[in-house]
């Protein structure tokens, strides 16, 4: 008795003491703003602000240029006026002289993004309305509270070869792109402007957005994307959409392209280049892959038996790894399993898209991961990056200040799973 006395003085002392923690300022200013609550709802003057991409571009494989123009319109929701559009130029991590914590061989370093013009509200601005520092470019400019700021920009820079962090040459005739366009840094109610350089290791904080992304390639290479493919008809033979919009709408395993098609070729339409277009509403990135010898199996699962909305479930990687063979089966398990069983959620986008790269990332319906042989480790590697989709996507987490709790809660997924 005596003892279960003094625990509950001891449990009674640390509740009263947790009245008087400190709040951190930035914390304390958005509650007395009214935009977040101490419950953890959002406060009844919350916002997030929004921006609308329109993403154009062009990939040479013998260069590995990437080049590119982009159309912005984004919307301040916030009731500050911004006189700044804080930028992420992602691909500065490969730029000569740049802060990093990763290792970079001296053949990837280079002059990182090149920003070739920048227009805002069809003004073109001088280069010293622009600094670039880092990973970051602060574009002087001014929206007011409720106001919409249209931006255009254009960029370049060469995709790296090795060094591959996330992005880059996966093998001769392969890439991943990630973080390949400019893009608006978070504004939000606690910090202002996310103003933490990426130095390769941290994960990322983005604004919902809405894009369009057209990616130019040349013949024979195929594209995929975060975000419907919108031009089948006009990038891939017909017989190839006809067995993608097959695999939409059955349970069992479709070769969309195998190793035959491969061999015979004819699956892209016979154009020098071939623009693949791509749409996403309501995410936080895009990002892309590109090969001209991987296969491509898909499947489809119903996630919502109340719609009977279907997600497209694929594994696109290089016939040469034999664990992949089994990872669109995989892929189409773990949406399953996150639809009806753990978070019992219905998968929220129309395709999830696993491809065969030298990473263990997620983004925004696409997966980057090595292939593995150990079988019991492809299907957890499998599992853990497509149950990013909740968290951080779906959740919109800080992962850059708050890693561990997407890393947790897909470590759980993945277990569980």
């Amino acid at each position: 008795m005596k003892l279960l006395l003094i625990l509950s003085l001891c449990l009674a002392s640390i509740c009263l003491g947790a009245q008087n923690l400190p709040i951190p300022r930035n914390l304390e200013k958005a509650y007395t703003a009214g935009t977040r609550s101490l419950d953890g709802q959002p406060g009844t003057a919350y916002w997030q602000n929004h921006a609308t991409y329109d993403i154009a571009i062009r990939f040479d494989p013998s260069s590995r240029l990437i080049s590119g123009k982009e159309e912005i319109v984004y919307t301040n929701n916030s009731p500050d006026t911004l006189r700044e559009i804080l930028f992420k130029l992602y691909p500065n991590l490969y730029k000569q002289g740049s802060q990093r914590l990763m290792s970079i061989a001296p053949e990837d370093t280079g002059d990182g993004m090149r920003i070739e013009s920048v227009t805002a509200n069809n003004q073109v601005l001088m280069a010293a309305k622009w600094r670039i520092r880092g990973t970051d470019m602060s574009v002087q400019t001014k929206v007011a509270p409720g106001q919409q700021l249209r931006l255009k920009l254009q960029f370049n820079f060469n995709l790296n070869k090795g060094s591959h962090i996330r992005t880059g040459e996966v093998e001769e005739g392969a890439w991943f792109l990630a973080y390949f366009f400019p893009r608006i840094a978070v504004y939000d109610d606690i910090d202002g402007w996310n103003r933490l350089p990426y130095l390769g290791t941290q994960e990322f904080y983005n604004d919902f957005c809405d894009f369009k992304l057209a990616l130019t390639v040349p013949r024979n290479y195929a594209v995929w994307a975060t975000g419907d493919l919108t031009n089948c008809a006009e990038v891939y033979n017909k017989s190839f959409c006809d067995r993608l919009a097959r695999a939409e709408t059955q349970d069992g395993i479709v070769n969309i392209i195998d190793t035959t098609d491969l061999k015979d070729g004819g699956i892209t339409r016979p154009n020098a280049e071939n623009t693949f277009r791509f749409e996403a509403s309501h995410v936080t990135d895009v990002a892309a892959a590109i090969s001209n010898h991987y296969v491509w199996q898909s499947s489809s699962v119903e996630v919502d038996t109340v719609s009977k909305r279907r997600t497209r479930v694929d594994a696109v990687f290089n016939p040469k790894h034999h664990d992949y063979w089994l990872v669109c089966a995989d892929a189409r398990a773990t949406v399953k399993a996150m639809s009806y069983d753990f978070p019992r959620w219905p998968y929220p986008y129309n395709h999830e898209t696993v491809f065969d790269g030298l990473d263990q990332m997620e983004y925004p319906m696409m997966v980057n991961d090595n292939p593995l042989e150990d079988r019991h480790e492809s299907i957890e590697l499998t599992d853990h990056e497509i149950f990013h989709t909740m968290f951080p996507f779906y959740m919109g987490i800080n992962e850059t200040k708050y890693g561990w709790m997407d890393e947790g809660w897909a470590t759980i997924g993945e277990w569980l799973i």
